[in-house]
């Protein structure tokens, strides 16, 4: 028989599956189209060969790093701002939106500017193949304004997750990537008067759509009926160098977490990138095949953010605990069955979405979605613990470092030993690169079970 506390963590009320349901559902939905439509996107420019899809992927990683900083102002934001509607204070929501809305709108302008001012000294960074630079400095130039762009639609979908309408990024994500799946297939291969442009197509298609994302956004933000938690001309105020300490002396360590892990991951790159364009072009399909299985427990690990976030603002410190643990369990749960999808649709989605490739990179594609299947369970959990509970209980610096550590202690010094140095197969520095998702998980289980991820003081 089980005790009365194991029955409360594995068989829950349905009220709490009804939460999680709420934002893990739509926030799943909203990753896993934008996913969906990325190998889509991905697999259209791969008709145009490898070297394209390897270019674009490299490109990619400049705005890939601009989005995690971004991800990591909004995600530390998104914690007070959960607390801070949760509790009803309305004139502290918005100035901690205005000074996040800055934020992200400086950084990734000056992402822009770097973009335009330095495309192949950027590139240079991730592959010292000429090709493939010269290539994706044009989609890099192009797509380059999308930066602030996207800065200000990432910081109202965080607005909208943090007032409980999860459904809104949902619905201005699958809108504009399925327009983006149409914009590619017209600027990429040419219609009517509009001429083929290749890889600067897929760029104009990019930037069309970041276009699009934000005007779908500002509609929802002036029409959102509680207009005291609304931007003002006058909450500009609110934006003085007192309160941008305050703003990063709470969030520092989540961004500190995104960026850093970040440009880690990105840094992955500098190794299949230096193992030729076959190690690159699969690293980018199995990458895609990836961010499937991740936007399940993504949508899991906010929601769970989201909510102990709430629980907390509301002061109920113990039913923060055991929701805690129960997303533990959920997120191993759900780790289990991307596991199961990802290894039993792996031969079917690279040959159907990427049949244009030649059968070494297919094959060696496929074998490294079966190492990122076999470790989701980790990755799972952990995201649970680190980006859910962790956060949402002012353990952010403890969560960096078992978010980043790994990342730089084992995952890069291996990689570039085993990768560049001693250029094993590919496959195989995989392989033992993404072990770290083991060690983090270990770290996260310690500090669940001890308690001290819950920082926040009473009351």
């Amino acid at each position: 028989m089980l005790n009365d506390q194991v029955r409360q963590i594995l068989l829950p009320e349905r009220s709490f599956w009804r939460q999680v349901a709420r934002f893990g559902t739509s926030i799943a939905l909203q990753n896993l189209t934008v996913a969906l439509f990325g190998m889509i996107d991905v697999s259209i420019i791969s008709d145009m060969g490898e070297t394209a899809v390897s270019a674009v992927s490299l490109a990619n990683q400049v705005f890939y790093v601009a989005s995690l900083i971004t991800f990591g102002i909004t995600s530390g934001a998104s914690v007070i701002l959960s607390r801070l509607y949760g509790a009803g204070n309305e004139r502290a929501f918005k100035k901690i939106f205005s000074v996040m809305c800055f934020l992200c709108t400086v950084m990734n302008t000056l992402i822009m500017v770097a973009s335009f001012a330095v495309p192949r000294l950027l590139l240079g960074i991730y592959t010292d193949d000429s090709v493939l630079i010269a290539e994706g400095v044009i989609y890099l130039i192009i797509t380059a304004p999308m930066n602030p762009i996207y800065g200000i639609s990432n910081s109202l979908g965080c607005f909208f997750r943090a007032t409980n309408r999860p459904s809104v990024p949902l619905i201005v994500s699958v809108s504009t990537v399925v327009l983006k799946t149409g914009l590619n297939y017209i600027f990429i291969y040419g219609f009517g008067v509009i001429p083929a442009m290749g890889v600067a197509g897929a760029a104009v298609a990019t930037l069309l759509c970041k276009v699009a994302e934000l005007v779908l956004y500002l509609v929802f933000y002036v029409t959102f009926k509680e207009k005291n938690y609304c931007f003002r001309m006058s909450d500009l105020s609110y934006i003085r160098r007192g309160n941008l300490q305050i703003f990063l002396k709470d969030t520092l360590p989540v961004i500190f977490n995104e960026s850093l892990w970040g440009i880690g991951l990105s840094a992955f790159n500098m190794v299949f990138g230096r193992m030729g364009v076959v190690a690159v072009s699969a690293i980018s399909v199995a990458g895609q095949m990836e961010k499937l299985g991740n936007a399940c427990f993504y949508g899991i690990s906010i929601g769970a953010c989201v909510t102990i976030s709430h629980m907390l603002g509301k002061g109920k410190r113990e039913e923060a605990k055991l929701a805690a643990k129960r997303y533990a369990v959920i997120g191993i749960e759900v780790g289990v069955a991307i596991m199961v999808l990802m290894l039993a649709l792996n031969h079917f989605c690279v040959v159907s979405f990427f049949g244009e490739l030649t059968e070494e990179t297919r094959q060696m594609a496929e074998s490294m979605v079966a190492v990122y299947a076999l470790y989701m369970p980790f990755r799972s959990f952990a995201s649970c613990m680190i980006m859910g509970a962790m956060r949402a209980g002012g353990d952010s610096r403890r969560a960096m470092y078992y978010d980043v550590a790994p990342v730089y202690m084992w995952s890069l010094p291996i990689g570039f030993v085993l990768g560049v140095w001693l250029k094993l197969p590919a496959v195989l520095v995989l392989a033992v690169m993404q072990f770290k998702r083991v060690i983090k998980s270990g770290f996260a289980l310690k500090r669940l079970m001890s308690e001290k991820w819950l920082q926040t003081e009473e009351g």
